[in-house]
């Protein structure tokens, strides 16, 4: 089996290289295939194998982020000049709208079948507002043998809207749910069934405008009347709402407390130890792998109605809110607070089924499926 990913997060995100490295001790012939613009990230990411090819390709420009049709042509043709097409039995795309077109190109030149995954981007900055690319998304997800989704919400959010609803009678037996792995440290080190009633709350991640940081901060500032001992921890940092949260924490440091990046996970384990809740409000979330870390440890979570991990579990994990209301937030903080002994996530996930080896074992098998019915 020899697998082409078309992955242009490859080299910012660990959950690709995670997968892939898994598929690797499975046996699987891949190449992993990324592009950007910018700084230089040559083999970020890149793991040791004997099977595996990478190719980094620093070429995306500013202009091409509002001449779409023209990027796509760009990856695409840079792509071939790295590849023998013909030697590939599957194409893997992590995005409809980004990645999903050279598989779709690849698969009309060299009827290579590929699968192609739906993210929060391709809802949020495709089909939400960039009409002049529904006509290729549509090709990639008519064609494709599969379409994988990180998580129940997004599958739900993609259903609803109106150029799916055309197709979605044609495309619908084609839908794998498949949310993403957390590392074997959190299963390894699950807390079971302690109860903290502390009102401790901590947030892990950055502080960009999707995170919703400062709503966070004015949310828990507002319960501190009806908690007067309250605590915020804030894990993380960096990005472009940086700023704005530190000037809120400097004001507020009897109640705001900034760890800054914490990569010990002996060290953030303690620290969720001694919260209660975990809460991330952002607007647009493809999966959350921080919530599943801090579910392994026993906190009870505030997410984001119909984003992310919603839907994903049984309620007793936590509350869903409205990210654009703080009253909702703090509304869902509180409810926690008062109920601490509702929310046991161990009685309600199995975190078995988050370890990056069973989940590259379920990907191992859909492409063998997809590849021996196509060489009937």
């Amino acid at each position: 089996m020899k697998v082409l990913h078309i992955c242009n997060d490859f080299c910012y995100s660990k959950v690709h290289s995670n997968l892939y490295r898994e598929l690797d001790a499975l046996g699987v012939e891949q190449t992993i295939y990324t592009f950007y613009g910018g700084d230089d990230r040559s083999d970020f990411n890149r793991f040791p194998s004997e099977r595996a090819d990478f190719i980094y390709c620093n070429i995306l420009k500013a202009y091409h982020r509002y001449l779409y049709h023209v990027k796509v042509n760009t990856v695409y043709q840079t792509l071939l000049n790295f590849i023998h097409a013909k030697d590939y039995d599957l194409t893997h795309a992590i995005s409809v709208f980004t990645n999903g077109p050279l598989a779709y190109r690849l698969y009309k030149d060299y009827k290579i079948p590929y699968v192609v995954a739906v993210r929060n981007t391709d809802i949020n900055a495709f089909l939400n507002i960039a009409p002049h690319t529904w006509n290729l998304g549509l090709k990639v997800i008519l064609h494709a043998e599969r379409i994988i989704f990180i998580s129940k919400a997004l599958m739900e959010s993609f259903c609803k809207h109106p150029l799916i609803k055309l197709v979605l009678k044609r495309i619908k037996h084609k839908f794998v749910l498949q949310p993403n792995g957390i590392d074997d440290y959190w299963i390894t080190h699950v807390e079971r069934g302690v109860k903290r009633n502390n009102h401790n709350v901590i947030y892990v991640g950055r502080f960009d405008t999707n995170k919703n940081v400062e709503r966070l901060l004015k949310a828990v500032l507002s319960l501190r009347e009806k908690f007067p001992d309250i605590q915020m921890h804030l894990v993380g940092g960096g990005d472009t709402r940086n700023n704005q949260v530190m000037k809120i924490a400097k004001k507020h440091p009897d109640v705001i407390h900034f760890h800054g990046k914490i990569y010990d996970k002996e060290r953030l384990t303690e620290l969720y130890r001694k919260c209660s809740v975990f809460a991330m409000a952002s607007f647009y979330e493809t999966f959350g792998l921080v919530y599943l870390e801090a579910l392994s440890q026993n906190l009870a979570i505030v997410f984001t109605r119909h984003q992310g991990v919603d839907g994903l579990f049984d309620k007793r994990i936590g509350e869903s809110v409205n990210a654009f209301s703080y009253q909702s937030i703090a509304g869902g903080i509180e409810r926690i607070f008062n109920n601490r002994e509702k929310y046991m996530a161990h009685e309600v996930v199995d975190f078995n089924d988050f370890r990056w080896t069973s989940i590259a074992k379920r990907y191992y098998n859909l492409f063998f499926s997809i590849i021996e019915n196509d060489s009937k």
